[in-house]
């Protein structure tokens, strides 16, 4: 693999030192450094050097959740002090503001592929379409809301996939495959075999070409993130080597807590309530006066997620002025760009879609990054090494 090479200001911030700690890492050796070919008078420095030293953590401030930080996940920074969990990947990374699946930029991706196309990307699919082969399930019908069908879905196919002993003739990006596609069929209660965007437009009544791509987009952008929370759960569970509907499981059960999938819930009923309020303006601010953090733009939101919740919103020039002085209120009080959540509740009451449909588009389109950590995670043959240490009373032991 040949390395990846940053700008000063990048390798400052991962590092989270002053550029004269820069420099003596590079005088000792233990960063590598060259010129930059288009700035000859500027200097980069290799990424894994970086990354090297950023795992190894240099006291309580390299302990900080990295910004964009591809590789370190956002474990709270109680537990990072007693014991950090490092993970080598090539699905994805994070530089100068801009999220790359396998070497490619999101937002181009974004712009021109099928969520299949970059499902295949991530997983190193040696077929272009790995989906194809599939055919429909005739008993995709559950009881509920798309949560609970996605969920009713996995449960099954954990009993259906359950394994005794490893299957070395396993395929499991054709594994991966049929649970998407049957993710979306328990969504959808079935239909054509469309694209998935095509199918969850129909199922939501979305017509319009424009609306109907506007779906395409936002899988594409929630495919893939940094390393959070849901991203390590389904790393976790997958090495265990048992059906991948674990690690999707995993991965849904975390992204539905307050702290991931939870924005998403807050921000769709703050668009509902800015909508009925009418003034967007004198709402957020009583938000903030409150001392409350403003739906959508709960802190931190990386560079990279803002860049992806901005392309979302630019390609829906259709949206009502309403909803855009939802995003202009909150950048103005708040001095920062929105995040995905806000990006997807803003195009689902855009659409009107149903409730709960932003939370089962980004689950859906998390759903192929997960998959792709959890191939790499079960091809790697090793587990996410973490340490517990107690910390409690000392046991009172009986002689």
């Amino acid at each position: 693999m040949s390395r990846v090479w940053i700008s000063r200001s990048e390798a400052l911030a991962r590092l989270e030192v002053k550029p004269q700690t820069l420099y003596a890492y590079v005088s000792r050796q233990r960063i590598a450094a060259r010129s930059d070919p288009n700035h000859p008078r500027m200097s980069l420095y290799a990424l894994d050097d970086v990354e090297r030293l950023t795992r190894r953590g240099r006291g309580p401030e390299a302990r900080k959740d990295a910004r964009d930080l591809s590789f370190t996940p956002a474990l709270p920074v109680g537990a990072a002090v007693r014991g950090e969990a490092a993970i080598d990947t090539e699905i994805s990374i994070t530089l100068d503001g801009r999220h790359y699946y396998r070497g490619k930029d999101s937002l181009k991706l974004a712009g021109r592929e099928n969520f299949e196309a970059v499902a295949a990307l991530l997983w190193q699919s040696s077929v272009a379409n790995p989906f194809g082969p599939l055919k429909p399930r005739p008993d995709v019908n559950f009881p509920g809301g798309p949560r609970t069908r996605v969920l009713s879905m996995l449960s099954r196919r954990m009993e259906e996939d359950a394994l005794a002993d490893v299957d070395p003739n396993r395929d499991l990006k054709l594994e991966a495959a049929s649970l998407i596609n049957e993710m979306v069929d328990a969504v959808t209660n079935g239909g054509p075999r469309l694209f998935f965007h095509q199918r969850l437009a129909r199922a939501w009544k979305v017509y319009d070409l424009a609306d109907v791509d506007l779906i395409r987009r936002a899988l594409v952008l929630c495919a893939d993130t940094t390393l959070d929370d849901a991203t390590f759960a389904a790393r976790v569970a997958a090495a265990t080597l048992g059906p991948l509907a674990g690690p999707v499981m995993a991965g849904f059960a975390t992204v539905m807590g307050p702290r991931l999938g939870g924005r998403i819930s807050r921000a769709e009923s703050y668009v509902t309530q800015v909508r009925r309020h009418g003034n967007p303006q004198a709402l957020a601010k009583s938000y903030l006066d409150r001392g409350l953090e403003l739906p959508g733009f709960e802190k931190p939101v990386s560079a990279s997620e803002q860049a992806r919740a901005h392309n979302l919103i630019e390609a829906a020039p259709q949206m009502g002025a309403d909803l855009k002085n939802v995003l202009k209120a909150g950048e103005d009080l708040t001095g920062q760009g929105a995040g995905l959540p806000l990006a997807l509740a803003l195009i689902g009451r855009h659409l009107d879609l149903p409730r709960e449909a932003p939370l089962t588009l980004y689950g859906i389109g998390r759903s192929a990054g997960w998959l792709a950590h959890a191939i790499e995670q079960m091809q790697s043959g090793s587990a996410p090494k973490a340490r517990l240490r107690y910390i409690g009373d000392y046991p009172q032991i009986e002689a």
